[in-house]
């Protein structure tokens, strides 16, 4: 299975409002990567023995977004993408009118659905 990841470069406090936005035109499900250090609260839900520091935060976010191709041509396809990236580039420059959003640039790239039970044993030497 295929799917598109359209990747948005914004700022840490547009994140939330972002992906509200987007559910609205149907993009649902965001990965957010960002270098916001978890909370206390956060650390003491998760079941590890040592948090590594990470990067200092620099509030560029980038927020991910994976809509899965149907079974069309590539014309079809080629078309949808285009048609999505639209819509998303029309969001952006709404709530930029009311609020910073960072950069706002979109990104499309496609990634294909692997058999990832069994592929880890390929990378996995003893």
């Amino acid at each position: 299975m295929k799917w598109t990841q359209y990747r948005i470069k914004t700022i840490s406090d547009a994140e939330d409002i972002i992906i509200s936005t987007l559910y609205d035109i149907g993009l649902e499900g965001a990965q957010i990567e960002d270098k916001v250090p978890l909370t206390a609260m956060e650390k003491e839900q998760m079941f590890v023995d040592i948090m590594p520091d990470g990067p200092a935060d620099d509030g560029i976010a980038y927020l991910s977004f994976f809509v899965e191709e149907e079974d069309a041509s590539p014309e079809e396809h080629e078309k949808n993408v285009k048609e999505m990236l639209e819509k998303i580039r029309a969001v952006l420059e709404d709530l930029r009118m009311f609020m910073d959003i960072g950069e706002g640039s979109v990104t499309v790239s496609e990634t294909e659905d692997k058999d990832w039970i069994n592929n880890w044993k390929e990378f996995f030497h003893q």
